[in-house]
């Protein structure tokens, strides 16, 4: 790949993007200045570990990031590196600071500091791999609860005890056992995340969960035609419960070709443009932001081992889109790593949202449905 492609992008600008007035400007600064920001999806602890990184969710302004501790993993390698967050976060608390409430998402605020959320991406680490899923089953969900754990994704892309994820043939929907957890989740408070599911398992999740479901990182599928996004009928029952989608920057999820999935490039006006679709389909309170995206592994220009596009891209371009395995395409131009994350409220006040609903966006829907659902 071109290099220059990600310098490039690391260095501009961002002229040409808006055409803002010089009030507009000030606006949009005071907002995100004194908005509450979360991230509903980092997959990466690199802003936490990596030095060159661990200032990027300040600069760009972010209350809150939701980090992926683990996904397919089990119990033991899950607790791992969910005590290696927190020990990261101690380590560092003149920056961080755990949240395992939206009263500690305020509080991160007032503080000057990044509120850490820590999140499953899949369910794998809380099945007990030692007996039958028959009855029970839901210590492991009880011990991340206690850790903190705060949003769990029922699915990653494949089939488990729970649903089927966006990458299988069939979707047969929760199990029995998937209902029970949906029950059991509501109980504990945690976040339902169906990011990652399948489109039946999506919808039997909206309708059995009791409390609001959220899509952490996903887009609308109207506008990239690809499974891992969410449909109009997805988009509108998890609004009609309460939830949000997360709006997404991963490359596949923002803009594809809607007949070869091929990835097409963008820019954050694409991004505005899945915001816009979800609001009008399931109104404004119930969009949200979440990146799905890594400043390091941009910068290093290759993907990780376990990134979904070595590993399931090759098999499933219409979920994944069709493109390089080995090094992401360019994230969408202007809101390409997380210090340029000011540039979501320009664009949101360049579409024409109030105050009041800029702020929903950059946070406030998410951390509604934290203080429900907790």
């Amino acid at each position: 790949m071109d290099d220059s492609v990600y310098e490039q992008y690391a260095d501009s600008m961002d002229e040409g993007l808006f055409d803002l007035s010089t009030a507009e400007e000030r606006r949009a600064k005071t907002l995100h200045e004194e908005a509450i920001v979360i991230d509903g999806c980092v997959p990466t602890t690199a802003y936490l570990d990596d030095p060159t990184y661990r200032d990027h969710l300040q600069r760009g302004g972010v209350t809150a990031a939701a980090i992926t501790a683990a996904s397919r993993v089990a119990y033991p390698e899950a607790t791992r590196k969910v005590e290696r967050i927190r020990g990261l976060v101690a380590e560092h608390d003149d920056a961080f600071t755990m949240a395992e409430s939206a009263a500690d998402i305020r509080a991160a605020k007032r503080a000057d500091k990044t509120a850490i959320l820590l999140a499953l991406q899949d369910t794998m680490p809380i099945i007990p791999m030692d007996r039958m899923i028959l009855e029970g089953g839901l210590e492991f969900l009880q011990a991340f609860d206690r850790l903190g754990v705060r949003v769990i994704q029922l699915t990653y892309n494949s089939l488990n005890y729970v649903g089927a994820g966006c990458c299988e043939r069939v979707d047969p929907g929760l199990s029995n056992f998937g209902q029970n957890l949906v029950e059991e989740l509501n109980r504990l408070g945690i976040v339902i995340d169906l990011s990652h599911c399948g489109d039946r398992t999506t919808m039997e999740a909206i309708e059995h969960s009791a409390e609001p479901v959220v899509c952490t990182h996903a887009g609308a599928r109207a506008l990239s035609n690809l499974e891992r996004n969410k449909t109009d009928e997805q988009i509108e029952a998890i609004g009609a419960g309460g939830g949000v989608v997360g709006v997404s920057v991963f490359p596949p999820t923002v803009k594809s070709h809607p007949d070869t999935h091929e990835v097409q490039e963008s820019t954050i006006h694409d991004v505005l443009d899945h915001v816009d679709h979800v609001v009008d389909v399931a109104g404004v309170d119930h969009v949200a932001f979440g990146s799905d995206m890594s400043d390091q592994s941009l910068d290093r220009g290759t993907t990780p081992p376990y990134a979904a596009y070595r590993n399931f891209r090759p098999d499933f371009p219409a979920v994944y889109g069709r493109g390089p395995i080995d090094h992401y395409e360019p994230f969408p131009r202007g809101l390409h790593r997380h210090t340029k994350l000011p540039n979501l409220t320009r664009g949101l006040v360049t579409r024409g949202y109030s105050d009041d609903e800029i702020r929903k966006i950059l946070g406030g829907n998410l951390l509604r449905v934290f203080e429900t659902v907790r």
